[in-house]
């Protein structure tokens, strides 16, 4: 019985040059500083099961003798239980490309382009040679970072190596500007679930927000990863509330109306991760009510929601657990103006951000 972390156990990154255990490290978020680091210097080279779980236990060690690696302090998904001792990996995260067919204003690539590349290693090679050593548990998770995966050169060839006969469940964010059939295949035929992050409720906003003009060939893909009951249940589409430019109800209720309209249930509420970041996760008091207030009236049409937010994720940290926002504070208070750190965040958007007022 120790405290330790599933995902440091049994978990893989790949981000575009380094191999870590997970993405979600608390020090990532706030100090710039990556997660539990396995290999530095990474770019496809192929490990031995040996190798690999050597450089991963030296992390879980100081879990066992009662310490922390200080890419983990205070990360809410450490837990005290009855570790096991196997060597396997059942949760892999792919962010390694950020190639994309979008411009979205929240993305943290946007401001530098030179990034957005498909130039990067081949990473089917490496996963092939895990599954065939043992590494990868059949029924893992393969969750999808990094840039669209629908234009990635790899995306077909993953998808018949994790879809097909269910070897795992896989979880997709895309834009949806571009339909693959495969893609709405996994979705049908096996456990592959998509995540569309619509943030609007017309075109305008939509224009907007990703700044590109695709809002009816998104809505066309939509219509088509929803062409089977099973594949509807498949796809969570999210509103990510962006200051000045979809913070409102009004709009979401034209978000609300699309999915309905769509036969799509599972519904996600966030907030932009940068401005979170920007107010060291102290999130404006309007912010917190308008999720609440969101939540509220999608429950309401028998929508099923969830936040998908760090900052809204529930947690051990008992501090974190006193002052949530979403039981500490009930009355609505409106938001007043951006400070000097919310205007800077926002001044390289093409609309720039505005002093607003509610």
């Amino acid at each position: 019985m120790y405290k330790c972390c599933k995902i440091l156990k049994h978990g893989l990154c790949f981000f575009n040059d380094i191999l870590t255990s997970c993405c979600f490290s608390p020090v990532d978020q706030i100090d710039g500083q990556v997660p539990p680091l396995i290999y530095d210097n990474y770019n496809g080279q192929i490990i031995s099961k040996d190798d690999l779980f050597e450089r991963i236990n030296k992390h879980v060690s100081l879990f066992k003798k009662g310490s922390c690696p200080k890419e983990c302090y205070s990360c809410y998904h450490i837990e005290e239980q009855d570790w096991d001792d196997e060597e396997y990996i059942d949760y892999i995260t792919i962010t390694h490309f950020s190639i994309c067919n979008a411009d979205c204003i929240y993305c943290t690539n946007n401001h530098e382009l030179y990034e957005r590349t498909n130039n990067t290693y081949k990473i089917l090679p490496v996963l092939k040679s895990f599954k065939e050593q043992g590494i990868i548990k059949k029924g893992c998770e393969l969750h999808i970072g990094g840039g669209e995966f629908t234009i990635y050169h790899e995306c077909d060839e993953l998808l018949d190596l994790f879809a097909v006969n269910n070897y795992a469940r896989v979880f997709v964010p895309t834009n949806a500007i571009k339909y693959s059939e495969k893609l709405f295949q996994a979705m049908d035929k096996a456990t592959t679930y998509i995540i569309v992050s619509l943030d609007c409720g017309c075109k305008k906003t939509f224009y907007k927000i990703k700044r590109v003009n695709a809002f009816d060939r998104v809505i066309n893909s939509l219509k088509k990863y929803a062409a089977t009951e099973k594949s509807r249940d498949a796809i969570r589409l999210k509103y990510i509330i962006i200051p000045t430019y979809n913070d409102n109800i009004s709009e979401f209720k034209k978000f609300l109306k699309i999915a309905k309209n769509l036969g799509v249930r599972n519904l996600i509420i966030d907030i932009d991760a940068r401005y979170s970041r920007v107010t060291n996760y102290k999130i404006d008091n309007y912010f917190i009510n308008l999720a609440q207030e969101m939540n509220n009236i999608a429950l309401k049409q028998n929508f099923i929601t969830e936040f998908y937010s760090f900052y809204f994720q529930n947690t051990n940290d008992k501090q974190i657990e006193k002052d949530n926002p979403f039981i500490k504070l009930k009355k609505k208070i409106h938001f007043k103006y951006f400070d000097k750190d919310i205007k800077e965040l926002y001044k390289h958007h093409r609309y720039g951000a505005k002093r607003f007022k509610y």
